[in-house]
């Protein structure tokens, strides 16, 4: 069974924004470092990724602006405050929007934001995605349905992830957050996927 690169894209991308400062915090953690700092140092993952490519590119899209927005006004506000459960819930910050456009896209979009997210992904499958799309009924309803689900899914995990991060302990709340993110966005990949693979 051959990987794709979108695959190799997704496990890179588990990896590195998910797995790698859950580690870091456990690591930092284990060594006697305060909570906050430990958190604070999961955030500076995805802040020197975004500065390597503005160095790089001479510039930045608005999906990394925004995150990187988010990180920093997160980590201010909980540095400011010294409550480590502030950067607990930065991921809802991420997938609370995100599930909201999503959402918002079924109702002011011509096409869901799903569907243009996965044509930008595939462009070789592109051509034939809007082909199916022009013609299709069922094919547009299915993606309209997938929209739905994965938007819905965004709101109800950040809403999670509020909850876990002021009810429960503070070391626990990192992993079991990895852990059901990496289940939610597995779990929702596949499920798109067999949408999408299923007009061949």
């Amino acid at each position: 069974m051959t990987t794709t690169t979108s695959e190799r894209a997704g496990l890179t991308m588990l990896l590195r924004d998910i797995a790698l400062p859950m580690a870091l915090y456990y690591v930092l953690r284990a060594l006697d470092v305060d909570a906050l700092w430990a958190l604070l140092a999961g955030a500076v993952v995805p802040v020197l990724r975004t500065g390597y490519v503005l160095a790089r590119h001479r510039r930045i899209d608005p999906v990394s602006a925004f995150v990187l927005a988010v990180l920093l006004v997160n980590s201010a506000v909980a540095v400011f405050s010294g409550d480590p459960r502030l950067l607990l819930v930065r991921g809802a910050w991420l997938t609370l929007p995100l599930g909201l456009v999503l959402l918002g896209s079924l109702l002011a979009g011509q096409r869901p934001l799903l569907f243009r997210a996965v044509c930008a992904l595939q462009p070789a499958r592109a051509d034939d995605l809007e082909r199916l799309w022009g013609v299709s009924a069922p094919f547009r309803q299915r993606w309209r349905s997938a929209t739905l689900w994965w938007g819905a899914g965004c709101v109800l995990l950040a809403g999670t992830v509020f909850v876990m991060a002021f009810t429960l302990p503070v070391d626990v709340v990192p992993v079991l957050e990895s852990a059901l993110t990496v289940l939610c966005v597995v779990g929702g990949v596949k499920f798109t996927r067999r949408r999408m693979f299923a007009w061949r």
